[in-house]
Order: structure tokens, then sequence, then C-alpha cells
């Protein structure tokens, strides 16, 4: 068991994800291509050997340490929805990109569908929250070249409201 189970929490059964060809070889000097020394490794393919096939398996792997720590993710759709609780040191996510100043080049994408309309009408309080599809409540997380999207925008027809 990893030191952070109680980290995090993935709602539904099994993340999914898929992976984005990337056709061109990225290279120059705002590429991120490659994860930084000491990286947690997130690919949607298991190619990359070591790495986690999930977000969630890769968040769970964190350990206790005040110490900054890394997440990359090689290019992918990655359908699950992802909870991070506070952390003791900070936290880096970066995403595969071969353009770092521009998010067209994004090539990773952390996305499910879930709106209100998907929350126990007894569950009161807050109720953004167990909709958000990266719900980050760590202070201390910088995010790089990643997409994330809440796909549940329409209610019956009409244009809604969901929090990504």
């Amino acid at each position: 068991m990893h030191p952070f189970t109680s980290l995090l929490f993935v709602l539904g059964n099994f993340a999914t994800s898929s992976a984005i060809a990337t056709g061109a070889t990225c290279t120059g000097l705002n590429s991120r291509t490659t994860p930084p020394p000491g990286a947690i490794v997130v690919d949607a393919m298991g190619a990359h050997k070591g790495s986690f096939r999930t977000l969630a398996e890769g968040v769970d792997s964190l350990s206790d340490t005040k110490e900054e720590q890394t997440i990359f993710l090689y290019p992918g759709i990655y359908h699950e929805q992802v909870f991070i609780t506070p952390l003791a040191g900070p936290l880096v996510l970066q995403g595969y990109t071969c353009n770092s100043e521009s998010y067209d080049d994004n090539q990773v994408t952390i996305t499910q569908a879930k709106a209100q309309r998907d929350i126990p009408l007894n569950v009161t309080g807050d109720r953004n929250w167990p909709t958000s599809t990266l719900g980050l409540a760590a202070s201390n997380i910088k995010m790089y070249n990643l997409n994330v999207a809440n796909t549940a925008g329409k209610i019956g027809g009409k244009v809604g409201q969901a929090v990504a």
C-alpha cells in the first residue's frame, strides 16, 4: 500500500485513458517532452518504463516529503476524476508539450463528465467540489501544459455549467 492512499480519491471504477498521436518530433528550448530527473511518470500507453497509466496512480505514489515532487504526464486523454489533498511539500504537474509558451500545443488532457445533476440530493454544503475533474485542496501545486475539462455542460438539452 502506498503511503498516500488516503490522499487520493478517484470516483468511479477505473480511470481510462487514450493516447494522442504526437506525429511530429518536438525539439527546441520550449519543448517539454521528457520527464525531469526524479519525476513520477504517467504514460497512458505504458511505454515509459516504470510509469503509471493514470494520474490517480501517480498521485497515489507521492511520498510524504517537504521536497518538491513532479508528476510528468506523457501525451494522452486521461478520463478520470482526481482529488489532491494538502501535501507536505510543493507539487508540479507537468504535461508533455512541443511548445511550453502556448496552450495550443498542450498534448495532455484530464477530463470527465460530472454535473450537479449527478450529485445525490442529500449532499449538502459544497456541491461543486464533487463535480470537479481535478480537485486541488493543496495550495502549493503548480500546473504546466495541462488541459483540464469537465464535459458535463448540457442539462436537458440546455447549456449548463460544470466545474473543471
